[in-house]
């Protein structure tokens, strides 16, 4: 990530996506608070610190100091997500991309019950994990210690179940997933992920596919991609 996360053709086009869902629901006030839950080297939510100081959360120390070097109005803060240690009703917005998906993490559903505690009455929650299910799992997987893939209606099954009044929820990168099922067939030594994978995205065409996407999802959701994406906020107080 710390290699990749500024350039990768997937990390910019996930930061594109996650702009284009968030932003609209950004909080106006001078004094809001956005947390990035496990979000290492800030390659998906660095952006949000040009808008307002932004806790970085993150249990990794070297992700940590890469993210204070690269954005720097980040307030990086060594946390366990799985307990955070914030108080309730702190932050207008909570960011977690591909953290509930890990290893470390056993319990998502309690996490996502944390995010809604440290939460503001109308706080904007956004999660974003592998999706498809396990049927798309592939030595991608194994390297980044994932224990599960989410489909869009278990991501969404999590937010409801936390309370949470749910926004938008969809599949994201869906025309990844026929090559990723190639991949599955083809990888099967289980050693390489998909980051070090054609960076440019086929000469810059994987970008423009995802862009279009972006265009749709804009209007409409999909129903199966590579990651699940859902976008809630915590009732009102």
């Amino acid at each position: 990530m710390a290699e990749n996360g500024e350039h990768h053709w997937w990390y910019r086009s996930t930061r594109a996506l996650l702009k284009q869902l968030i932003e609209p629901h950004l909080p106006t006030s001078t004094d809001a608070l956005y947390l990035d839950a496990a979000g290492g080297t800030g390659a998906t939510g660095g952006w949000l610190t040009t808008a307002t100081p932004t806790v970085l959360a993150d249990f990794e120390p070297f992700a940590l100091e890469a993210a204070r070097k690269t954005h720097p109005g980040y307030l990086p803060a060594r946390t366990d997500i799985n307990h955070l240690p914030f108080a309730d009703d702190s932050f207008d917005v909570v960011l977690c991309v591909t953290a509930l998906c890990h290893r470390m993490n056993p319990d998502p559903a309690a996490i996502v019950g944390e995010f809604c505690r440290v939460g503001k009455p109308g706080a904007l929650i956004c999660l974003m994990e592998p999706g498809g299910g396990d049927w798309l799992w592939r030595s991608h997987d194994d390297v980044t210690q994932t224990a599960r893939r989410f489909s869009v209606r278990s991501l969404r099954g999590l937010a409801d179940d936390a309370g949470l009044d749910v926004v938008k929820a969809t599949a994201a990168f869906s025309f990844l997933v026929p090559p990723a099922a190639v991949i599955k067939m083809l990888d099967r030594d289980g050693s390489t992920s998909d980051v070090g994978r054609n960076q440019s995205g086929l000469g810059g065409l994987a970008t423009k596919v995802a862009s279009l996407e972006r265009r749709w999802l804009a209007r409409y959701d999909l129903p199966v991609g590579l990651s699940a994406v859902v976008l809630a906020s915590k009732p009102p107080a």
